[in-house]
């Protein structure tokens, strides 16, 4: 394990001269801070500190930079109750999303902060026509940005051109639920996976969508093996090799087994050329190399899982699947009903999705599987679905690492050979006296270079002082592999 920290005396540290962590006071158990990194240019953090009037609060930017050095401080004004959605950084400039979301069926106001760090501006537009109340992503590529709103049955997808305040609405086809969404900046287009769910099998489509000229090409994802045989495409990442074809990748199922439309039998890849599809090619999870929960070959598993982290190399195209499945805890209350019979009425109780392991992946230019990694999962349970594994490339190497509750997992594999065992650490405070009383909101991304972040909330206690010397801080740790 080479990941270095602050003051952790015998590993490598980071850095010598900056300091590796933050530290900003936070409301006990609340979470105040937003945080939106901008590459090499640094890291933002903000936050609403109030209203200055009846329809305008105030909120503050700080601008760090790479060694976490504070070097400016901002003002935004926003109305009241406006939330931050989300964040991406693009040609040089850091995108976030914030919206207003007024109840009932008043349209929310939706605004676009564009801060340019190298010429340290910081611009407030807002969106006219968005009708959405659950904007959920904004993703930004050639100065064009993509917004998404997810709904409880159907989502919804809007094109945005900032420099011309021009909005489009991809919504001139069925309803859909976004599988996935890829820039293609050399063909400056957006490749959109739409689940058709209105219809009976849940069928999966590409959506082309050219920035420059706003037109659009819906293709249906393929729906049979050379055999013949019947497949689902479930979900799916998307890789641009070049203006011409991009590397599909995703996990399908076998319609003839199939018993509900989230389970999963393997994994996929398939290439799409001059807007259209070719063969698929399928590797059964049973018939992977490095480690299967089947006996029988080329048995279908039917797993429950979700398409996590994808990463990619020149060379190397990896998705990781992981399996979960819902826990539940079922009590009894035993009682006499109105007519004096005694009845025991069960209780269901949702206790979170429970993972259990998952696999990584990894194709070639043409879609050939170059090599696969059973990955264990044990006692990580989410009360949501979303991403457990992260997945960076380290040269060749590929860096496998996840955070539960205050340490920090990590492994080094490369192909079938695993470099580094699977280790584990804590994640270090200010200093080496402070105890970790508690910590929620823990996550880990990569920043820049074989830099990481860590953030989240810390409650601390200082063992040099009394026992009421305790804090609440909101934090980030720079980190770097080596």
């Amino acid at each position: 394990m080479l990941f270095g920290w602050l003051l952790l005396p015998g590993m490598v540290v980071a850095q010598s001269d900056a300091p590796l962590r933050v530290e900003l006071p936070a409301a006990k158990d609340q979470h105040d801070y937003n945080m939106a990194p901008a590459d090499t240019m640094g890291l933002f953090v903000f936050y609403d500190a109030g209203s200055i009037s009846a329809d305008t609060n105030r909120w503050i930017f700080l601008h760090y930079d790479s060694n976490l050095v504070k070097i400016n401080t901002s003002n935004v004004f926003l109305p009241p109750t406006t939330d931050f959605i989300a964040s991406d950084y693009s040609d040089g400039t850091l995108y976030l999303l914030m919206q207003k979301r007024i109840p009932k069926k008043t349209p929310p106001r939706t605004f676009i902060v564009a801060i340019t760090p190298e010429k340290r501006t910081l611009e407030v537009s807002e969106i006219d026509g968005i009708q959405a109340n659950d904007l959920s992503g904004i993703y930004a590529a050639g100065g064009h940005l993509l917004l998404l709103a997810t709904g409880a049955k159907s989502d919804l997808v809007y094109f945005y051109h900032p420099s011309i305040h021009k909005l489009t609405t991809l919504s001139d086809i069925f309803s859909y639920k976004v599988e996935f969404r890829t820039a293609d900046t050399a063909a400056r287009r957006w490749l959109i996976g739409l689940h058709q769910i209105s219809s009976v099998q849940d069928d999966l489509f590409l959506y082309e969508y050219n920035w420059t000229d706003g037109s659009g090409n819906l293709v249906r994802f393929p729906q049979q093996l050379p055999d013949h045989t019947n497949v689902l495409c479930q979900t799916a990442h998307a890789f641009p090799l070049n203006t011409d074809t991009t590397l599909l990748l995703g996990t399908y199922n076998k319609i003839s087994d199939r018993q509900s439309v989230n389970l999963h039998s393997g994994v996929y890849s398939v290439l799409f050329t001059r807007h259209q599809f070719d063969t698929l090619q399928t590797y059964n999870f049973t018939s992977l190399k490095s480690g299967s929960a089947a006996n029988t070959p080329n048995a279908n598993l039917n797993l429950q899982l979700q398409l996590g982290a994808s990463v990619c190399t020149s060379e190397q195209y990896s998705i990781v699947s992981e399996v979960y499945y819902p826990d539940y805890s079922y009590t009894y209350n035993n009682h006499y009903n109105d007519y004096n019979y005694y009845s025991s009425a069960p209780t269901t109780v949702f206790l979170g999705y429970q993972f259990v392991n998952a696999y990584i992946t990894t194709f070639d230019r043409t879609g050939h599987l170059l090599w696969d990694h059973y990955f264990p999962l044990t006692s990580i349970s989410n009360m949501q679905l979303g991403p457990v594994l992260h997945l960076s490339y380290i040269g060749e190497d590929a860096l496998i690492y996840y955070t539960r509750n205050n340490r920090l997992s990590s492994t080094l594999i490369n192909g079938y050979e695993t470099l580094e065992k699977l280790t584990s650490m804590s994640i270090e405070t200010m200093s080496t006296r402070d105890v970790v009383e508690y910590s929620d909101g823990i996550g880990i991304q990569r920043w820049y270079g074989d830099n990481f972040i860590v953030s989240g909330y810390h409650y601390l206690r200082n063992r040099d002082k009394s026992t009421k010397a305790k804090r609440y801080v909101f934090f980030i740790n720079k980190i770097e592999y080596r």
